[in-house]
Protein backbone atom coordinates (compact mmCIF):
# COMPACT_ATOMS: atom_id res chain seq x y z
CA UNK A 1 0.00 0.00 0.00
CA UNK A 2 1.39 3.39 -0.99
CA UNK A 3 1.96 5.86 1.84
CA UNK A 4 1.22 9.58 1.82
CA UNK A 5 4.27 11.82 1.47
CA UNK A 6 4.53 15.36 2.84
CA UNK A 7 7.18 18.10 2.78
CA UNK A 8 7.76 19.15 6.38
CA UNK A 9 10.67 21.59 6.13
CA UNK A 10 12.45 23.83 3.62
CA UNK A 11 15.95 25.24 3.32
CA UNK A 12 17.48 27.44 0.62
CA UNK A 13 20.67 29.34 -0.14
CA UNK A 14 20.06 31.24 -3.38
CA UNK A 15 21.10 34.34 -5.37
CA UNK A 16 18.01 36.05 -3.89
CA UNK A 17 18.70 35.26 -0.24
CA UNK A 18 20.46 32.95 2.15
CA UNK A 19 17.30 31.39 3.56
CA UNK A 20 13.79 30.55 2.39
CA UNK A 21 12.07 33.65 3.76
CA UNK A 22 14.41 36.20 2.15
CA UNK A 23 14.62 34.27 -1.13
CA UNK A 24 10.83 34.12 -1.44
CA UNK A 25 10.32 37.74 -0.38
CA UNK A 26 12.84 38.98 -2.94
CA UNK A 27 11.35 36.78 -5.67
CA UNK A 28 7.90 38.24 -5.00
CA UNK A 29 9.37 41.75 -4.98
CA UNK A 30 10.99 41.23 -8.39
CA UNK A 31 14.55 41.56 -7.09
CA UNK A 32 17.18 40.55 -9.66
CA UNK A 33 19.73 38.05 -8.33
CA UNK A 34 22.06 38.50 -11.31
CA UNK A 35 25.07 40.81 -11.16
CA UNK A 36 28.79 41.15 -11.85
CA UNK A 37 30.80 38.08 -10.91
CA UNK A 38 32.82 38.64 -7.73
CA UNK A 39 34.14 35.13 -7.01
CA UNK A 40 37.05 35.47 -9.44
CA UNK A 41 38.54 37.80 -12.08
CA UNK A 42 36.57 37.41 -15.32
CA UNK A 43 38.55 39.96 -17.35
CA UNK A 44 39.97 37.24 -19.63
CA UNK A 45 36.53 35.78 -20.35
CA UNK A 46 33.53 36.80 -22.40
CA UNK A 47 30.90 36.40 -19.67
CA UNK A 48 31.07 38.76 -16.68
CA UNK A 49 27.72 38.32 -14.94
CA UNK A 50 26.07 35.45 -13.07
CA UNK A 51 23.61 34.81 -10.24
CA UNK A 52 25.95 34.39 -7.28
CA UNK A 53 25.07 33.58 -3.68
CA UNK A 54 25.86 36.78 -1.80
CA UNK A 55 27.11 37.74 1.65
CA UNK A 56 27.15 34.18 2.98
CA UNK A 57 29.31 33.87 6.10
CA UNK A 58 30.07 30.14 5.91
CA UNK A 59 32.03 30.19 9.17
CA UNK A 60 28.85 31.09 11.05
CA UNK A 61 27.41 27.71 10.10
CA UNK A 62 30.37 25.37 9.55
CA UNK A 63 33.56 25.31 11.68
CA UNK A 64 36.44 26.83 9.74
CA UNK A 65 38.61 23.69 9.92
CA UNK A 66 35.81 21.54 8.49
CA UNK A 67 34.88 24.11 5.84
CA UNK A 68 38.46 24.13 4.48
CA UNK A 69 38.05 20.47 3.56
CA UNK A 70 34.86 21.02 1.59
CA UNK A 71 34.11 22.61 -1.76
CA UNK A 72 31.67 25.51 -1.82
CA UNK A 73 28.90 23.33 -3.23
CA UNK A 74 29.03 21.36 0.04
CA UNK A 75 28.91 24.54 2.11
CA UNK A 76 25.70 25.63 0.39
CA UNK A 77 24.14 22.18 0.81
CA UNK A 78 24.98 21.83 4.50
CA UNK A 79 23.59 25.25 5.36
CA UNK A 80 20.35 24.72 3.42
CA UNK A 81 19.96 21.22 4.89
CA UNK A 82 20.27 22.51 8.44
CA UNK A 83 17.61 25.13 7.69
CA UNK A 84 15.30 22.40 6.37
CA UNK A 85 15.78 20.24 9.46
CA UNK A 86 15.09 23.17 11.78
CA UNK A 87 12.05 24.22 9.74
CA UNK A 88 10.62 20.70 9.83
CA UNK A 89 10.53 20.56 13.62
CA UNK A 90 11.67 16.95 13.46
CA UNK A 91 13.04 15.45 16.68
CA UNK A 92 15.79 13.33 15.21
CA UNK A 93 16.43 11.58 18.52
CA UNK A 94 12.93 10.07 18.27
CA UNK A 95 13.50 8.72 14.74
CA UNK A 96 15.17 5.49 13.68
CA UNK A 97 18.36 6.79 11.99
CA UNK A 98 18.39 3.78 9.64
CA UNK A 99 14.98 4.89 8.37
CA UNK A 100 16.28 8.42 7.67
CA UNK A 101 18.17 9.11 4.45
CA UNK A 102 19.73 11.80 2.27
CA UNK A 103 19.27 12.29 -1.48
CA UNK A 104 21.09 15.46 -2.55
CA UNK A 105 22.13 15.95 -6.16
CA UNK A 106 24.94 17.91 -7.76
CA UNK A 107 25.51 18.11 -11.49
CA UNK A 108 29.28 18.64 -11.36
CA UNK A 109 30.36 18.63 -7.71
CA UNK A 110 33.51 20.44 -6.63
CA UNK A 111 34.52 22.01 -9.92
CA UNK A 112 36.45 24.87 -8.28
CA UNK A 113 38.47 22.40 -6.24
CA UNK A 114 39.27 20.50 -9.43
CA UNK A 115 40.52 23.71 -11.06
CA UNK A 116 42.68 24.71 -8.10
CA UNK A 117 44.26 21.29 -7.67
CA UNK A 118 44.93 21.08 -11.41
CA UNK A 119 46.82 24.38 -11.16
CA UNK A 120 48.77 23.09 -8.17
CA UNK A 121 49.58 19.82 -9.94
CA UNK A 122 50.92 21.60 -13.00
CA UNK A 123 53.07 23.86 -10.82
CA UNK A 124 54.36 21.38 -8.22
CA UNK A 125 53.65 17.90 -9.60
CA UNK A 126 50.45 15.92 -9.31
CA UNK A 127 51.70 13.83 -6.39
CA UNK A 128 51.67 17.07 -4.39
CA UNK A 129 47.99 17.87 -4.74
CA UNK A 130 45.76 17.86 -1.68
CA UNK A 131 44.95 14.53 -0.02
CA UNK A 132 41.43 15.94 0.21
CA UNK A 133 41.20 16.38 -3.57
CA UNK A 134 38.90 13.42 -4.21
CA UNK A 135 36.45 14.14 -1.37
CA UNK A 136 36.54 17.83 -2.31
CA UNK A 137 35.50 17.14 -5.87
CA UNK A 138 33.15 14.15 -6.10
CA UNK A 139 29.42 14.77 -6.53
CA UNK A 140 28.14 12.72 -3.60
CA UNK A 141 30.09 14.46 -0.84
CA UNK A 142 27.36 17.00 -0.09
CA UNK A 143 24.95 14.15 0.63
CA UNK A 144 27.59 12.43 2.74
CA UNK A 145 28.40 15.50 4.82
CA UNK A 146 24.69 16.12 5.43
CA UNK A 147 24.12 12.53 6.53
CA UNK A 148 27.03 12.76 8.98
CA UNK A 149 25.89 16.14 10.33
CA UNK A 150 22.31 15.00 10.87
CA UNK A 151 23.04 11.46 12.00
CA UNK A 152 21.01 9.89 9.18
CA UNK A 153 22.31 6.37 8.52
CA UNK A 154 19.79 5.20 5.92
CA UNK A 155 20.17 5.60 2.16
CA UNK A 156 22.70 8.29 1.21
CA UNK A 157 23.02 9.03 -2.49
CA UNK A 158 23.47 11.70 -5.16
CA UNK A 159 21.66 11.43 -8.47
CA UNK A 160 23.58 13.22 -11.24
CA UNK A 161 21.24 14.47 -13.96
CA UNK A 162 22.61 17.93 -14.78
CA UNK A 163 20.13 20.79 -14.34
CA UNK A 164 17.33 18.37 -13.44
CA UNK A 165 19.29 16.92 -10.50
CA UNK A 166 17.51 18.63 -7.61
CA UNK A 167 14.06 17.84 -8.99
CA UNK A 168 15.18 14.28 -9.74
CA UNK A 169 16.32 13.88 -6.13
CA UNK A 170 12.97 15.09 -4.82
CA UNK A 171 11.14 12.61 -7.05
CA UNK A 172 13.36 9.74 -5.96
CA UNK A 173 12.90 10.72 -2.31
CA UNK A 174 9.13 10.76 -2.79
CA UNK A 175 9.20 7.19 -4.06
CA UNK A 176 11.46 5.97 -1.25
CA UNK A 177 8.93 7.16 1.33
CA UNK A 178 5.82 6.31 -0.67
CA UNK A 179 6.85 2.68 -1.06
CA UNK A 180 7.98 2.27 2.54
CA UNK A 181 11.76 2.03 2.20
CA UNK A 182 12.41 5.09 4.40
CA UNK A 183 10.42 7.35 6.71
CA UNK A 184 12.41 10.60 6.40
CA UNK A 185 14.57 11.92 3.56
CA UNK A 186 16.46 15.18 3.31
CA UNK A 187 16.58 15.89 -0.41
CA UNK A 188 17.39 18.58 -2.98
CA UNK A 189 20.24 19.89 -5.09
CA UNK A 190 23.39 21.98 -4.78
CA UNK A 191 25.82 23.60 -7.21
CA UNK A 192 28.74 26.03 -7.15
CA UNK A 193 29.83 26.18 -10.77
CA UNK A 194 30.47 29.90 -11.22
CA UNK A 195 34.14 29.25 -11.92
CA UNK A 196 36.50 29.85 -14.87
CA UNK A 197 35.95 26.44 -16.48
CA UNK A 198 32.27 26.35 -15.54
CA UNK A 199 31.64 29.64 -17.31
CA UNK A 200 34.11 28.85 -20.09
CA UNK A 201 32.52 25.52 -20.94
CA UNK A 202 29.04 26.96 -21.33
CA UNK A 203 30.36 30.03 -23.15
CA UNK A 204 32.11 27.89 -25.77
CA UNK A 205 28.81 26.01 -26.24
CA UNK A 206 27.16 29.37 -27.06
CA UNK A 207 24.76 28.67 -24.18
CA UNK A 208 25.29 31.76 -21.98
CA UNK A 209 24.09 35.34 -22.15
CA UNK A 210 27.18 37.34 -23.07
CA UNK A 211 26.07 40.96 -22.56
CA UNK A 212 26.39 42.86 -19.29
CA UNK A 213 22.85 43.95 -18.43
CA UNK A 214 21.54 41.91 -15.46
CA UNK A 215 17.99 43.14 -16.07
CA UNK A 216 18.01 41.71 -19.61
CA UNK A 217 20.06 38.61 -18.93
CA UNK A 218 17.56 35.89 -18.10
CA UNK A 219 14.69 36.36 -20.56
CA UNK A 220 14.04 32.88 -22.05
CA UNK A 221 10.72 33.78 -23.71
CA UNK A 222 11.81 37.13 -25.14
CA UNK A 223 12.66 37.71 -28.80
CA UNK A 224 15.99 39.17 -27.65
CA UNK A 225 16.98 36.14 -25.57
CA UNK A 226 20.56 35.05 -26.11
CA UNK A 227 21.37 32.40 -23.52
CA UNK A 228 21.00 31.50 -19.87
CA UNK A 229 22.69 32.84 -16.75
CA UNK A 230 24.85 30.71 -14.46
CA UNK A 231 23.51 30.60 -10.92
Amino acid sequence: MNRSVVITGLGAVTPLGNDVASSWANAKAGVCGTGEITHYDTSAQQVHIAAEVKNLAVEEFIPKKEARHMDRYCHLALIAAQQAVEDSGIEIAKEDPERCGVLVSSGIGGIRSIELEQEKGLAKGFDRISPFFIPLSICNMAAGHIAIAQGFTGMCSAVVTACAGGTNAIGDAFRQIRHGYLDVILCGGTEAAITPSGLGGFTSMKALYTQNDPERASIPFDAERSGFVMG
